[in-house]
């Protein structure tokens, strides 16, 4: 038996009963290529409602995670998400001439705290499809086929679950379906088992079950729902097990839906559909319409790659990108925001940030990235933009020392792609001055400008400001306090970018910022260069003494001053900070965060939150660095062909990866030696939009 299934081309698999429309292009297929490998539990899907919302599991149909169900509704969005629906399980009655059953079986599948994996579901599942707005299940159970097709509502908590049944001539067949429900905040766990606080009403082929202030509606026009409250007990979630989380769950059992088989289509496909929605949303089949959304990717996919045959590898990021791109209502009015991961991240500054070149402006997404530069800068608060807004409402978070920075880079290449002049100036440039002066006044946290260098120093041993932020139990992992490399760059890349913006409107102001970049882009030459090795060292931290003096390790933050357009360094000193992090951090999945010999790599992302977050920083291989890593080599070059060939043999594994972990898309963190498994969110904003970034800029 193979170890791991095999990714079929949409070309030779088996035609679908529903076939998929025309931009459906990126369609990921598991199928068991010798009648016994079914689809494997590794493999994960995702499809998102665009609200914050979405649905998760596992090809096989096993849940192995809190965060897998069918539908994860956003209260508040695009955060405040509760899990509502865990599963529909399926059991098919067959009976003989007469009417009398003669066995069940049943199509779903849970493994126990036993270790038990029942019932046997999978056994009759012949292969799994995910497009991208649809997760597909085909079975195959003694001749019948059932095919079982997921799709979300677009900026709405409802789902709905369409049914194709075809059956050999005289089968005599019933279909009875048991929702299992969650209704609890999707970071947690169910070990409440007390029925009295669930409510279930039926009426037809309506179910309603209501807890804790929340109502959540099942409905199928070909059903009878019958009440009958109870509990599956004990199910083991073992991929939160291995994250040392709670990881035993009991899911609540409404009751049944006895489907009353529709007559057959001329192909002989009885087809119905069940619509699950949270209110005040109704279960009506109405709300589940995705037509708008599926043209709406279709334009984007377009107007990307229309006359540029060479992008077209680079489709399938498309529709990743648009997973991660949602709402929030800032001041009354919907804004564009970047959820930076799934299953469990909000919308971070710094991801937004970093993230915005490529899920909008590399595909031509020109308003809504204005819209998230916007909504951004609305917030900004002494020179701060939020780090993270809260997860259930709260106010904002502002504990980050280059979120602000990024923001600057943003918007100068907001301009650059879309030109927009007026909306910079009126909507964005206010908040990039206020960027610049309080840095250079000082603002909280310790961030500040460095009067006898010019550089930004920010921070104590206490706290964790950029992107390297893993900090647990009050140990900071990755002590980055002082003058970080990669936030300097971004000071100086900043001010050059934001006096060349001004420098017609505003000539003393761009004088003045064009002054401050010159003496940093001289103060970092002299401290940074670490001339012995020809690199840039990671961080300044005073020693006992009061004085500056280099941290040693050998990381991947050295990069962004190769790779940024107005870099402090001159050409020979970006191809060795290039030579440097190809010899010692490039994988086939990104750049590790530390050099192999170093004293405190960690090989694995794995064990306990204190083991991961240890590990998260120092070694562990990130996938959106490869984005800058990319423009280093081809700034490092000038854009030579030579130095096209080599970044697009370093970006070609992450593309062929899509098609790995969780189908069609990128994740945020792989173990830093072999074999690296996908970890931490299985789908990440930064990781998605740098491949599409730096793909496109190579393949363009």
């Amino acid at each position: 038996m193979p170890d791991s299934p095999v990714i079929m081309p949409a070309s030779v698999t088996h035609q679908a009963p529903s076939p998929p429309p025309p931009e459906a292009l990126a369609r990921y297929v598991i199928e068991r290529p010798d009648g016994h490998n079914r689809p494997s539990p590794d493999n994960e899907w995702l499809l998102t409602t665009g609200n914050g919302g979405f649905a998760m599991g596992t090809a096989s149909g096993v849940n192995r995670r809190k965060y897998h169900a069918l539908l994860i509704a956003s209260l508040r969005p695009p955060v405040d998400r509760l899990s509502c629906l865990a599963s529909l399980d399926e059991c098919l009655i067959f009976a003989d001439a007469g009417g009398r059953e003669t066995h069940r079986v049943y199509l779903s599948a849970r493994r126990y705290v036993s270790g038990v994996l029942d019932p046997h579901g999978p056994d009759y599942l012949e292969r799994f499809e995910k497009e991208p707005l649809t997760a597909r299940w085909i079975y195959n159970v003694h001749g019948v086929e059932l095919v079982k097709e997921l799709t979300l509502a677009w900026r709405r908590n409802a789902c709905a679950v369409r049914y194709s049944l075809r059956s050999p001539a005289g089968r005599n067949l019933r279909l009875l379906v048991e929702p299992r429900v969650t209704l609890r905040d999707f970071h947690a766990v169910n070990t409440n088992t007390d029925t009295s606080r669930l409510t279930v009403n039926v009426r037809g082929g309506t179910m309603t079950v209501a807890t804790g202030g929340h109502n959540l509606e099942l409905r199928c026009d070909h059903a009878v729902a019958t009440a009958a409250p109870s509990w599956t007990r004990d199910v083991l979630l073992e991929l939160e097990r291995e994250r040392h989380q709670e990881a035993v769950e009991h899911l609540f059992n409404p009751g049944t839906l006895d489907i009353q088989l529709p007559e057959a289509d001329p192909a002989g496909w009885q087809r119905f559909e069940i619509v699950a929605a949270l209110a005040p949303e109704k279960a009506d089949a109405l709300l589940v319409r995705d037509g708008e959304r599926r043209r709406h990717r279709a334009n984007i996919r377009r107007a990307f790659a229309d006359g540029k045959p060479a992008l077209e590898p680079l489709l399938p990021l498309i529709d990743a990108a648009d997973d991660f791109l949602v709402q929030r209502t800032v001041d009354g009015v919907q804004l564009t925001t970047v959820l930076a991961g799934y299953p469990w991240f909000s919308d971070w500054g710094r991801d937004t940030m970093i993230a915005l070149p490529g899920l909008l402006l590399s595909t031509g997404r020109f308003a809504e990235a204005f819209y998230t530069l916007k909504a951004f800068a609305h917030h900004a608060k002494d020179g701060l933009i939020p780090n993270v807004f809260d997860d259930y409402g709260g106010p904002p978070q502002y504990n980050t020392a280059d979120a602000s920075l990024w923001f600057l880079h943003a918007c100068r290449e907001y301009l650059n792609a879309s030109g927009d002049r007026r909306g910079l100036e009126a909507s964005l440039l206010p908040a990039c001055h206020q960027i610049i002066e309080r840095h250079e006044a000082g603002t909280h946290f310790g961030i500040r400008m460095d009067p006898d260098d010019g550089l930004i120093e920010s921070g104590d041993p206490t706290t964790q400001l950029t992107w390297m932020d893993a900090k647990r139990d009050g140990v900071v992992f990755t002590p980055r306090h002082g003058k970080p490399v990669e936030v300097n760059a971004l000071w100086h890349h900043g001010l050059r970018s934001i006096a060349e913006l001004i420098e017609h409107s505003d000539p003393a102001r761009a004088a003045r910022y064009s002054a401050l970049a010159s003496r940093a882009a001289e103060s970092f030459r002299l401290k940074f260069w670490h001339a012995r090795e020809s690199r840039l060292n990671d961080c300044l931290q005073r020693n006992a003494a009061g004085e500056w003096t280099p941290t040693p390790q050998v990381r991947p933050n050295q990069i962004f001053a190769a790779s940024l357009e107005f870099s402090p360094l001159d050409q020979s000193q970006r191809r060795a900070v290039v030579d440097c992090v190809r010899r010692s951090l490039l994988t086939d999945r990104g750049l590790r965060t530390l050099a192999p010999n170093d004293p405190g790599y960690c090989p694995r992302f794995e064990g306990d939150m204190t083991s991961r977050d240890r590990a998260y920083h120092n070694g562990t291989v990130w996938p959106w660095l490869i984005g800058p890593y990319a423009e280093a080599l081809l700034r490092a070059d000038g854009f030579s062909a030579r130095a096209r060939a080599e970044a697009r043999a370093a970006l070609q594994p992450l593309l062929d990866f899509l098609r790995e972990g969780c189908l069609g898309q990128i994740a945020e963190v792989y173990d830093a030696e072999p074999p690296r498994r996908p970890q931490g969110c299985l789908a990440q904003a930064w990781s998605v939009a740098e491949v599409l970034r730096v793909g496109a800029l190579i393949l363009g």
